[in-house]
């Protein structure tokens, strides 16, 4: 008899089998669809950064380069157990961690995405730039969650994921060295994912997960994209309320919600404090605190002119940045362009599908607009730099285009899902209407770019901005080229559309043929931004000098001055050269008057000499050519010659780098090359002692002595307020800095008579002590920047020590708020499952008994 043949069950393949590839690979998407869309993120990521991820490339803008300056500082000092707090080596010393110069392992997600990168570089060759790579992925998540989330449909929050991490001003963020930037534009989406959550629900997991969400973006250090957010979010707020009060929801859950919220970005806020109480307390020092914040002037330079929204559709109407750029602001490297088929979606869901999101969308979009008018729109503008807190501290208005960016491409989702779920006739032919307008306003443009050469040059001609012949024919070659670019593009959109609304196309088929043409619209763009060039330029650009080479074999402490050099600023302080100069965009407020004051910095003359320099010559024409006479001292004047001997000796300036010879014997060539090194001979040295005291109480009286040629450092100090002792001038006191360190100088002093020791560093009382044989004593402020210290006869034992206790504090309150935030999911995420097991157990025991047979 024979067998019964088993039916075959399906069965998983053994090993060294293939696996049915259509089978399995359905399946595994059935169980993980949101594996394709995500991969797709991931795919083009890789691809447009391919150069930098796989070809041993970098991005190495001048941004970069400048914040590679401080890492050999920050490395030694953590090689040597220093978290570092104080950077001696720009500016006469400065707070590098209050001033958010670096705050190494403050950012807690960053140190997360590293650690992680650590590991895998052990076993996978990864490039240095996939730390980065993970933020614009983490960028294109979040919003590909959010309009999931509101939307259900996973090609709708690809396509508003890919038009945001795409956009050029996101791409810009890394190809200008501007990396805080997207790390902490990533929490945009989420954070306005977990307020809406948390208004309508109120859940324990929601308030933690906001709360964390924004302590750790404020930690991400990028603080005015960070207050950008809050207002996108005060906004928000402000139309939940509004809505809640049409809709008429009970006033008493309305104000639990409302006081909630509050008590979560509260709660966000305060584990921001490891950073934030140490910049606060900073801000008072700096040239954007106090009550006064940043000038009105300085802060509104980079404001938005509302003719550049014409870029928002051709980016390269106002050139294409550089010595192309025609508009408004001192300058730029990029248009601020979002995407044109990004507009005509994000217009398209006003009229398709209008919704309390695209409602409140699209009042972000025009207010964060308007804003970025800043100088231009005085209107709004003024009020708020008057009037909302912290508003004054920043500067680059234009730089609020984050929302408008993060509005747009989330309307644009929306849009398309408007479209995927229409089914009304009569809003099928308003689309219609609305994409054949849009269609001729765009055609309009384009031909007027393409056959109107003339209109436009004439346009670059009336902005009053100094463009060359060449660079003015180059901006409108190039506007010509987007305003084909803009008929070909818009034109495909609106024959796909069109051909979809009138049901011949496909949801899926559209779906995808727009974000083709979407990345093919960006990526024209993006291209022209990002420029990588080999690794090793890194080092050909820090290579030493035979300048440097001389410096770093001189003992020191001491000071430089380059005063005709052609390295940025802080370039000296890579190789661990303090230096009187330097950049940061939030100086300290006292240095930076005495810049000013002084002109220490200033570039004088044409050919970028600073007046310190200039003063000896005076440059001419003969013949056409440029003739260079030296000035006699009668005609410099011994009052200002006096004065930059005063400035540079007072703060310990041993040595001058300029490629033009220092025509002065007080300022001996000691190495040759190109740039020359000369010692100042009359340098004081960085602890010394002064015979008098004068007092003068008004900041102006200081430098109208300094000025003036009548003061000394040699013999006087100059104090704000009168002393409590006197001193008597001695030859034989004597001081000798014995240990120099980031946070710690110590001098030994032998006193003969009561004196003021004079300590050639930057007077902040904001966490420097001083202590004498191991007592602490009061610091003065001296010379408007300095600092000194009375000392009784004797043999003394000094030492200042930099321990802010903002920062101690700060750290501990991060900690512990993340550790209470943390258990706080751990147990949400336990009791739901709890609760679960528990739904489960009850379903199964109130269900009848199965029949028996």
């Amino acid at each position: 008899m024979a067998k019964k043949k088993k039916a075959k069950k399906a069965s998983r393949p053994t090993a060294g089998q293939p696996a049915p590839q259509t089978g399995s690979t359905q399946a595994f998407l059935e169980r993980h669809p949101h594996f394709l869309p995500l991969a797709v993120l991931a795919v083009l990521l890789l691809i447009f950064f391919n150069e930098v991820m796989f070809g041993g490339k970098a991005f190495l803008p001048a941004d970069t380069i400048a914040a590679k300056s401080v890492q050999p500082f920050i490395h030694d000092a953590l090689s040597r157990g220093i978290y570092p707090k104080w950077n001696p080596y720009i500016f006469s010393g400065m707070p590098s961690f209050a001033s958010l110069q670096s705050a190494p392992f403050v950012d807690l997600l960053g140190d997360v995405i590293h650690g992680a990168y650590w590991l895998l570089s052990k076993v996978l060759p990864l490039s240095e730039f996939t730390r980065i790579l993970v933020n614009y992925f983490l960028l294109g998540l979040f919003t590909y969650l959010l309009l999931l989330k509101k939307t259900g449909l996973r090609l709708v929050a690809l396509f508003a994921a890919l038009a945001l991490v795409f956009q050029p001003q996101i791409i810009s963020f890394t190809a200008f060295g501007h990396n805080t930037k997207i790390a902490t534009a990533v929490f945009i989406p989420l954070l306005f994912l977990l307020l809406d959550e948390f208004l309508e629900k109120r859940q324990l997991r929601y308030f933690a997960l906001l709360a964390l969400s924004v302590g750790l973006q404020l930690l991400r250090a990028h603080t005015q994209l960070a207050y950008y957010t809050f207002m996108m979010m005060g906004l928000y707020l402000l139309f939940w309320l509004v809505e809640s009060a049409m809709k008429k929801r009970p006033v008493a859950e309305v104000v639990k919600s409302v006081a909630l919220v509050g008590v979560a970005l509260f709660v966000g806020v305060v584990m921001s404090s490891w950073l934030y109480l140490s910049v606060l307390e900073y801000a008072e020092y700096s040239i954007r605190g106090g009550g006064t914040g940043l000038d009105y002037g300085y802060a509104t330079n980079w404001s938005f002119h509302p003719l550049e929204m014409v870029t928002f559709f051709v980016p390269s109407f106002m050139g294409f940045g550089g010595e192309t750029y025609w508009g408004k602001m001192p300058f730029t490297h990029y248009p601020l362009y979002p995407g044109v088929l990004t507009i005509m979606l994000a217009g398209a869901a006003l009229v398709v599908n209008r919704n309390r999101y695209v409602v409140f969308l699209w009042i972000l979009a025009g207010l964060s607009l308007l804003v970025s008018f800043g100088k231009h729109f005085p209107i709004l503008y003024d009020p708020l730099f008057k009037f909302l807190p912290y508003f004054n501290k920043f500067r680059v208005p234009s730089m609020i285009h984050i929302l408008l960016a993060f509005a747009l491409s989330a309307l644009a989702g929306f849009g398309l899902h408007g479209l995927f779920t229409l089914r009304d006739a009569a809003l099928r032919q308003k689309a219609r209407t609305y994409f054949y307008v849009f269609a001729g306003v765009c055609a309009l443009l384009g031909l007027r770019l393409l056959l109107a050469k003339g209109w436009y040059l004439g346009l670059v001609m009336e902005s009053g901005r100094p463009l060359s012949q060449a660079a003015a024919t180059l901006a409108q070659k190039m506007a010509a080229t987007d305003g084909l670019k803009l008929l070909m593009l818009v034109g495909a959109a609106v024959v796909l559309l069109v051909y979809f609304l009138q049901q011949k196309l496909k949801a899926t088929t559209l779906g995808l043929s727009l974000v083709a043409l979407l990345m093919l619209d960006l990526w024209f763009v993006d291209f022209k931004l990002v420029d990588p060039q080999p690794k090793q330029s890194e080092k050909q650009y820090f290579a030493e000098t035979d300048a440097v080479r001389f410096l770093k074999q001189q003992e020191g402490p001491f000071r430089i001055y380059p005063v005709f050099d052609d390295k940025p600023e802080s370039w000296y302080m890579y190789h661990f050269i303090q230096n009187v100069k330097g950049y940061h965009a939030a100086k300290l407020k006292i240095y930076q008057t005495f810049l000013e004051k002084t002109r220490l910095d200033a570039r004088g003359n044409l050919y970028g000499m600073a007046p310190f320099l200039a003063k000896y010559v005076e440059v001419g024409y003969r013949d056409g050519q440029p003739v260079v006479r030296r000035r006699s001292p009668e005609e410099i004047g011994a009052a200002r010659l006096r004065a930059d001997e005063a400035v540079l000796d007072m703060l310990n300036v041993k040595y001058l780098v300029s490629y033009y010879p220092v025509p002065d014997p007080r300022y001996r060539p000691v190495a040759q090359g190109r740039p020359g090194v000369y010692e100042n001979t009359g340098v004081l040295p960085r602890a010394f002692f002064v015979d008098e005291i004068k007092v003068v109480e008004e900041p102006e009286a200081f430098f109208d002595l300094l000025l003036s040629g009548r003061f000394d450092p040699s013999k006087t100090a100059v104090l704000e307020e009168p002393p409590d002792f006197s001193i008597e001038p001695s030859a034989e006191n004597r001081a000798e800095v014995v240990s120099f360190d980031i946070h710690e100088i110590e001098i030994e002093a032998e006193v003969a008579k009561p004196a003021l020791l004079v300590l050639s560093e930057i007077y902040y009382p904001a966490g420097w002590k001083a202590y004498v044989d191991g007592k602490e004593t009061r610091i003065y402020k001296t010379n408007y920047i300095l600092r000194s210290i009375f000392l009784e006869p004797g043999t003394h034992r000094i030492r200042f020590e930099f321990a802010p206790k903002m920062f101690t504090i700060g750290l501990a309150i991060t900690f512990g708020v993340l550790a209470v935030l943390l258990a706080l999911l751990v147990y949400d995420l336990k009791f739901r499952s709890r609760r679960g097991r528990e739904a489960v157990a009850r379903s199964r025991a109130e269900a009848p008994a199965p029949a028996g047979n």
